[in-house]
């Protein structure tokens, strides 16, 4: 499997995926600490893998908040929280595409939507796990203070690989951050956020053998 990490106290988290392929959050080993690439925060692959909605959480959240930004819907920094502002956001959004109902929820058809539009696979009620008839499997670990959180996704094609290794990063990713920095500790929430910051750009890394 690959790995993909979280935030050190001045490092990068690191991860592989299926390889001796290794990205690092914030940086390689060694190198100082200058924060993600402004370009990595567009929210411009963001994999949908399940319904979002007020209560959820994580990289997926974190990714759209970080769209519904660059296209005007929502005023605030993105948290990875999913709460009733980042709601209201994704109602401006359904309605300005004419997404119907206008809920506030991401469901299906508003992930279909946004899959479509960043030319992405289009999610399927299955979804990615491995089973059925996804064949190409690919696994992503993301390593940090001595914890390991890893994610499955599949495909039908080998020429998404990487888009499913990108989906498992995003998902152990989060779950990394998640782990290292839970709500109740000191400065919890803005750790787990400055975190996810570095998300997108260590899964662009950690799976750039499969473009």
């Amino acid at each position: 499997g690959k790995k993909a990490g979280p935030i050190g106290e001045g490092r990068f988290p690191c991860g592989p995926v299926c390889g001796a392929a290794r990205a690092c959050v914030m940086g390689r080993e060694g190198r100082p600490f200058r924060g993600p690439d402004p370009s990595s925060l567009h929210g411009n692959a963001c994999y949908l893998y399940r319904d979002l909605a007020v209560g959820t959480y994580g990289g997926d959240v974190h990714c759209f908040q970080q769209f519904l930004k660059r296209k005007g819907h929502l005023k605030e920094d993105p948290t990875g929280f999913f709460g009733p502002k980042t709601e209201q956001a994704v109602m401006s959004w359904q309605r300005k595409n004419n997404i119907k109902p206008s809920t506030g929820i991401v469901g299906i058809l508003s992930r279909r939507f946004y899959s479509k539009k960043q030319n992405l696979p289009v999610p399927d009620r299955d979804g990615t796990e491995c089973g059925g008839s996804k064949k190409a499997c690919i696994d992503v670990c993301s390593e940090f203070n001595g914890g390991q959180d890893c994610a499955n996704r599949c495909v039908r094609n080998d020429k998404d690989k990487i888009h499913a290794c990108k989906e498992a990063c995003q998902v152990a990713f989060g779950s990394a951050c998640d782990r290292a920095y839970p709500p109740n500790i000191v400065g919890g929430q803005d750790k787990y956020k400055m975190c996810l910051k570095y998300l997108s750009q260590s899964c662009e890394e950690t799976c750039a053998m499969y473009r």
